[in-house]
């Protein structure tokens, strides 16, 4: 059966990481070290939006890059995948947020990462027109800090949902340093919530358990995905729970690895299928990811995500 064409915008998180893989640590001063490769790689949002084009779907990128050596890197790259980025504002004096991506190949990272620098962007009726055209908008709560860009982020999520276009929202680490107004709004304009253990409560005070996270669906999100890692993921509704354990997979590299979970998790949610359907292939990309080292290009092919299936007994589940 052929695919349906998707289109999937995301809003924000635009991002240049610059990726040293198979980095001893600790690093220590004067202790220098050689590296195999160091890539400009699209980061962030930019995982994402990779990684749902490899699905088959039509990417759409809106938000912010620098006029910059990092910004049209990242461009360049995302233009090659297939992600359509001809809305992506580039204000001549703006800079690119840039993170430096360390990672040991043995499932250790560290990110050392700028915000850019940008004066704010507003809500263009090129941004509307993407927004109506789209299947389903993706937001991040990394943008969230990007101060030239939180407002646009907010009212894009707010835009979806008034034209009934289901809104996404990866609140990440990031958010426990937005102001409580934003992360409550973000709340409000949400479908779904896709977030790990340790991010619930940073938007939920007080939560200690992922099961914490059905108090969430009270503030906006009728669909919680609660990513943990190697033991899978949980999806909580107003009357489902459905736990799915994950995969067991050799792990060389975290980095990424939840942005390809969304992506996956967006193409499943929009294919109409079941929630453990849902939960299976999100994880199934997620495991694919792990065994990879490196960011942008080096997230899963459908391939890669048919390959952990089928060898674990899981491909005949999923029209693929």
């Amino acid at each position: 059966m052929e695919t349906p064409a998707f289109t999937v915008v995301s809003v924000g998180d635009l991002v240049a990481d610059i990726v040293a893989p198979a980095t001893r640590f600790p690093v220590e001063p004067y202790a220098h070290q050689t590296v195999s490769t160091i890539t400009l790689e699209p980061g962030g949002a930019g995982n994402f939006l990779i990684a749902g084009a490899r699905l088959g779907m039509h990417m759409v990128a809106l938000g912010l890059l620098g006029d910059d050596i990092f910004g049209r890197g990242v461009l360049d790259i995302l233009q090659q995948e297939g992600v359509d980025v001809a809305a992506v504002v580039r204000p001549p004096a703006a800079s690119t947020s840039t993170v430096l991506v360390l990672a040991d190949g043995e499932g250790r990272h560290v990110f050392l990462g700028r915000y850019g620098e940008a004066e704010q962007v507003r809500l263009t009726e090129t941004w509307r027109a993407r927004i109506r055209a789209a299947d389903a908008v993706q937001t991040w709560g990394y943008a969230l800090r990007e101060d030239a860009l939180a407002r646009a982020v907010l009212e894009s999520m707010a835009y979806a949902r008034r034209h009934g276009r289901p809104v996404f929202f990866d609140p990440g680490p990031q958010v426990a340093e937005a102001h409580p107004d934003q992360r409550r709004a973000a709340l409000a304009h949400s479908d779904v919530l896709l977030l790990t253990e340790e991010e619930v409560p940073l938007v939920l005070p007080g939560a200690r358990h992922w099961e914490d996270a059905r108090r969430l669906l009270t503030q906006g999100p009728r669909l919680v995905c609660v990513k943990r890692g190697p033991q899978g993921c949980v999806l909580l509704t107003a009357h489902e729970t459905v736990v799915h354990p994950g995969f067991r997979v050799p792990v060389r590299d975290t980095s990424a690895a939840g942005d390809s979970f969304d992506a996956a998790f967006v193409y499943a949610y929009l294919r109409g299928w079941p929630l453990a359907h849902m939960a299976l292939f999100a994880n199934a990309m997620g495991a694919a990811k792990v065994q990879k080292l490196g960011t942008g290009r080096q997230v899963p092919t459908l391939e890669e995500v048919r390959r952990v299936l089928a060898e674990h007994g899981a491909d005949a589940s999923l029209d693929l």
